[in-house]
């Protein structure tokens, strides 16, 4: 038993080395004065200032924060209303299920194809706005499962309660399901959030010239070189996914909470 709790521990290590020791090391390289990064030479912030003195990456910066505020809210509208239809039909909510994981389970690459072989198809010019349609049809699955999982176990008798009472179904849905689902809605919308900035292929396949995201500039710039202020855009990349994560647990755990101290 021993010898196999070793050998666990053996593999996990390795695992979490080979999973996080790339972006300990762009970080490092990120605020180290040597360009190359074959060594140490000292801190220094200028590989963040050189990435945004780029006017190419600051556009770049400004379409994935449009992208991805705009897919968070559609795919939160879209996902929701999914949610809470099909909590109100079962064989909606199977077919809800079924289509979700679907796309979930899909490769992001085929479902990129198969947009960008269809877009001429139906006579929309590649742009903002199919990435945009693209985003959201694709994230509102994610938003789907998280809110559904939550309206799956919320309890229908304060809604059977309050029609009871005379509220119109309306005043049922805003003062009862959505404070509900509130949490899941937030989480939702944050990681969303998160997993429309950091896309790479639906942006890339649908993105018209002028349409250039960070991933997409990353990903262009490294073709060529990788120089030590796309190290800093990974970096600062990072950081928002991170940040993201963790605001989404914590508005999560801080609603749970003082929803469990008002029961």
């Amino acid at each position: 038993m021993r010898e196999r709790g070793r050998v666990a521990k053996a593999v996990l290590a390795g695992v979490v080395l080979v999973l996080y020791a790339p972006l300990v090391f762009l970080v490092v390289a990120s605020v180290n004065k040597n360009p190359v990064s074959t060594d140490w030479q000292g801190f220094t912030t200028q590989w963040y200032r050189k990435a945004f003195d780029d006017a190419s990456l600051r556009r770049s910066v400004g379409v994935s924060v449009r992208l991805a505020v705009l897919a968070s809210l559609g795919a939160v509208v879209v996902g929701t209303v999914a949610a809470i239809a099909a909590r109100r039909s079962r064989l909606l909510g199977k077919v809800n299920a079924l289509f979700a994981t679907l796309r979930v389970a899909t490769p992001e690459i085929i479902i990129a194809t198969g947009l960008a072989a269809m877009v001429p198809v139906v006579g929309f010019a590649f742009g903002f706005r199919p990435m945009l349609v693209a985003h959201v049809a694709y994230l509102s699955a994610y938003v789907l499962l998280i809110v559904g999982a939550r309206a799956a176990g919320s309890d229908k008798n304060l809604e059977e309660a309050a029609l009871d009472l005379g509220a119109s179904k309306w005043q049922v849905l805003r003062d009862i399901v959505l404070p509900d689902l509130r949490p899941a809605i937030i989480s939702s919308a944050l990681l969303a959030f998160a997993f429309s900035f950091d896309d790479v292929a639906l942006s890339l396949a649908l993105r018209g010239p002028n349409d250039t995201t960070v991933p997409i500039y990353i990903y262009s710039a490294v073709q060529r070189r990788v120089t030590p202020s796309i190290h800093a855009v990974g970096a600062l990349i990072i950081a928002v996914g991170v940040a993201t994560f963790a605001a989404a647990m914590l508005i999560h755990r801080a609603i749970a909470s003082g929803e469990a101290r008002a029961a």
